[in-house]
């Protein structure tokens, strides 16, 4: 009987997950060398939306990405898990400075292999893009910065 509630309760979880939608806005960037940069991003504001982030893409386009927006500034980790496509995960603290750049590479479904990636700074936003979109566009620590507010 335990097993069924158990299983039960995972299956709404996904659902629940799987159900999540994010509106997709315009925000931009400025990179190191003062050029705006546009992304669509989807926004990630509510938990189902923040939990099920990227997970299941087979791709994103090259100036597309999703933009988790936390209640408050501090250290945020994020994992890879049942998620395909490596990204660059850059982190923006509540004034719009980008505090740190991470690649993160995809660890599929093995939670053994899943590793965290943790911030050198805090942040109250995350935009995460494909890999290598931060090297190619100048976002630096330090000397790039997100257009507040966001939107949505």
């Amino acid at each position: 009987m335990a097993a069924l509630i158990v299983l039960a309760i995972l299956i709404i979880f996904f659902f629940y997950i799987a159900s999540a939608k994010a509106d997709k806005r315009r925000i931009t960037l400025v990179n190191a060398e003062g050029e705006k940069i546009g992304v669509d991003a989807e926004i990630a504001r509510s938990p189902p939306v923040m939990m099920k982030g990227l997970m299941g893409r087979k791709s994103i386009g090259e100036y597309e990405g999703m933009v988790f927006v936390f209640p408050r500034e501090g250290i945020h980790s994020f994992w890879m898990l049942n998620t395909t496509i490596p990204l660059d995960a850059i982190f923006i603290s509540s004034d719009g400075g980008v505090v740190d750049v991470i690649q993160m590479e995809p660890c599929g479904f093995n939670v053994t292999k899943c590793r965290s990636y943790v911030p050198k700074a805090a942040s109250l936003y995350v935009l995460e893009v494909n890999k290598g979109f931060s090297e190619k566009n100048a976002i630096v620590p330090g000397k790039s910065s997100l257009v507040l507010p966001v939107p949505g």
